[in-house]
């Protein structure tokens, strides 16, 4: 792929819904409210009224998706009010306080669905990734309207994007795809950053790429890649962590002191089958350990053989706990520089693949092969 192959049109500001997916051609279903246990939305949502001091591990909400189909990932909107949880070829935006699922969209031609992302620009951004080559479309949350939409593949024959990243003032995005991690102006497009700047031919590809908070850095790695960081801004590398096995998830800790990641023990299982996963936090400057647990994971039936979940650890917003999964139907929180489990939520009844902490710290959201994403309380407050 010529990294500097684009498609770009633009439609209004950047703000809103971004989506990346193997050519997409979508279409809206519903933006309408629709009241709880409506059918019409092909959802169900049923929420406790919220307390004004919240348990930990307490559910609060539970959304179900239509036949028990598996959800990948699920993201809280900036002002935690809203939650966005997305199906294979659906992404559903539900109003936490008045019990109704405000949007309801539909891309047929996804292979699946994986991941999302929601920052604040404006109205807020929120993006979602399909598993196979395609396009990155930016919606507006509230109505669904295309505001941007970049074709990565305009000339290009075939391409893998495994993952993409905003940076934290949404004017950059970061791709993570085959041999190489992009970086992209968010309006024109143009490629300001390639990284590798001279990718090798047979390489091995990139499968996550992290954001530091201060936008200054990218952590990225792959197949056999050890964990990488670079200036966001020139590609310059700075320095690696030492495991050279497969990281398939990575997540920045708010305060921008620590990176904690999964690696992956054993990338040729086979679908439907546990892996062996280990989670681990490192000082981003020192490459000290801070925390090392062993966990297990596992993709579905049907779904590409890579492993590839990245919102599978969540920080809490004051950087103390991590939320992760990778312990069969159990997400557990680890205060982080004590090493001590603090909750093992087990609420679900299959697999946990995603775990997002709302920006006001007050709760916790997860997501599972049962279906279901659940709401709970978190610790701390």
């Amino acid at each position: 792929m010529n990294t500097n192959d684009m498609h770009l049109s633009r439609r209004g500001v950047l703000s809103g819904l971004a989506v990346l997916g193997a050519g997409v051609s979508a279409t809206l279903i519903g933006c309408q409210e629709l009241p709880t246990g409506s059918s019409r939305g092909r959802a169900t949502a049923t929420v406790a009224p919220t307390p004004t001091a919240v348990p930990p591990g307490m559910t609060l909400a539970t959304f179900r998706t239509p036949g028990g189909t598996p959800v990948p990932d699920v993201v809280w909107s900036p002002d935690s009010q809203r939650l966005a949880y997305c199906t294979w070829e659906q992404l559903r935006i539900c109003d936490i306080a008045t019990r109704r699922t405000l949007l309801l969209y539909q891309d047929d031609t996804l292979d699946c669905i994986n991941a999302l992302s929601w920052f604040s620009t404006g109205t807020g951004q929120l993006s979602y990734l399909g598993w196979r080559y395609g396009p990155l479309q930016v919606l507006e949350p509230a109505s669904g309207n295309t505001l941007a939409f970049y074709d990565f593949e305009a000339g290009s024959a075939f391409t893998t994007v495994y993952m993409f990243a905003w940076s934290p003032d949404g004017k950059r995005v970061a791709l993570a795809s085959d041999y190489s991690v992009t970086v992209r102006d968010a309006v024109s497009g143009q490629v300001l950053v390639t990284y590798p700047r001279n990718p090798p031919p047979g390489g091995q590809p990139s499968y996550i790429v992290a954001w530091s908070p201060d936008g200054k850095t990218i952590a990225s790695a792959g197949r056999t890649h050890a964990v990488q960081f670079w200036e966001a801004a020139t590609g310059r590398p700075l320095h690696y962590f030492p495991e050279l096995a497969q990281a398939i998830a990575a997540a920045w800790s708010p305060d921008g002191r620590c990176l904690a990641y999964m690696v992956e023990q054993n990338p040729m299982a086979y679908e439907d089958q546990l892996r062996p996963v280990q989670i681990i936090v490192r000082e981003v400057s020192t490459a000290r350990e801070v925390l090392s647990l062993a966990g297990s994971f596992g993709i579905g039936m049907g779904q590409a053989s890579t492993l590839i979940f990245p919102h599978s650890l969540a920080w809490s917003p004051d950087s103390r706990y991590l939320a992760m999964v990778g312990h069969n139907t159990e997400v557990q929180v680890w205060e982080v520089e004590r090493r001590r489990l603090v909750l093992s939520y087990g609420g679900h009844r299959d697999l946990v693949q995603a775990v997002a902490w709302s920006p006001n710290g007050r709760c916790i959201a997860s997501a599972a092969r049962d279906g279901m994403v659940l709401v709970w309380g978190a610790p701390g407050h």
